[in-house]
C-alpha cells in the first residue's frame, strides 16, 4: 500500500491549514491575489481569484510543501519515511509478575502539508509480523527547548486471529530529532490490550529510507 495524496478542496477540512505559519500564509494569499489580479489585467484573462488561490494552496500543501521555498511556509519538519529500530514492551501477567521483551519495530510516516499518517508494526524473532497499527488523529508540538518535535496520537490496531492478538487502542508520544542527514524517533506508548494492558518504549528508531511502501 502506498501513501495516497488526494487533491482536496481546502474548505473540506477545518484543520487543513494547521501546519502553516499564519503570517507566511497571509503573505502567500496577498502575493497570490496581487499576481492573479495583475495577470487578469495585463493579459486580459478572467481567472477566478478564489479558484486560482485554492489550486495554488492545494498544490503547495499536497506536493510542494517539503521543497524550498515552500517549506518555509510551514512550522513543522519533514517527518516522512521509513524508520526501523526496537520496541521494548512490558506488561503484568496473571501471576502479577512483570513480563518484558524486545521486538524489531517499523514505523512508516506518510506526510503532506496538512496530514501525517503513521503505520506501525513489529516483527517476532521468527519474522512473523504483528497486526498493523494506524494513528487516529495527530497533535504536533515543539519540545520545550524549541529544538525538536513531539508527535502525540492515539492509534487503532485491528488485532490478529492467527497470532492471538486482540484488537486494541493505544497512545504514543514520539520525539523526533533531525540531525541533518540522520533522523530518529524515540518515545513511549501504552495500550488497552486485553487481557493485559501493555506499555513500553521505542529505542534506536532510525530513518532508513524514503520508501513508504509498507509490508501489508
Amino acid at each position: 500500500m502506498h501513501c495516497k495524496l488526494l487533491i482536496q478542496d481546502v474548505n473540506m477540512e477545518k484543520d487543513y491549514l494547521k501546519y502553516y505559519h499564519p503570517k507566511f500564509f497571509i503573505s502567500l494569499i496577498i502575493a497570490g491575489f496581487i499576481l492573479i489580479y495583475l495577470a487578469n489585467t495585463s493579459l486580459g484573462l478572467s481567472l477566478s481569484v478564489f479558484g486560482a488561490l485554492s489550486l495554488l494552496i492545494v498544490l503547495i500543501t499536497q506536493y510542494l510543501w517539503k521543497y524550498k521555498p515552500f517549506k518555509w511556509l510551514f512550522w513543522i519538519d519533514d517527518f516522512s519515511g521509513r524508520y526501523e529500530g526496537k520496541l521494548v514492551y512490558k506488561y503484568r501477567g496473571d501471576a502479577g509478575q512483570v513480563q518484558t521483551g524486545e521486538l524489531d519495530h517499523v514505523k512508516i510516516i506518510c506526510q503532506t502539508g496538512s496530514r501525517i499518517t503513521i503505520h506501525s508494526f513489529t516483527r517476532k524473532a521468527d519474522g512473523a509480523k504483528s497486526s498493523l497499527s494506524v494513528n487516529k488523529g495527530m497533535y504536533v508540538e515543539k519540545t520545550e527547548d524549541e529544538t525538536h518535535y513531539k508527535l502525540i496520537y492515539s492509534y487503532q490496531n485491528g488485532g490478529s486471529v492467527e497470532q492471538g492478538f486482540s484488537g486494541h487502542y493505544g497512545t504514543e508520544v514520539i520525539k523526533f530529532i533531525n540531525k541533518g542527514q540522520h533522523k530518529e524517533l524515540s518515545g513511549e506508548y501504552f495500550t488497552d490490550r486485553d487481557p493485559y494492558q501493555t506499555k513500553g518504549e521505542f529505542k534506536n528508531l532510525k530513518w532508513v529510507s524514503n520508501n513508504k511502501t509498507h509490508d501489508f
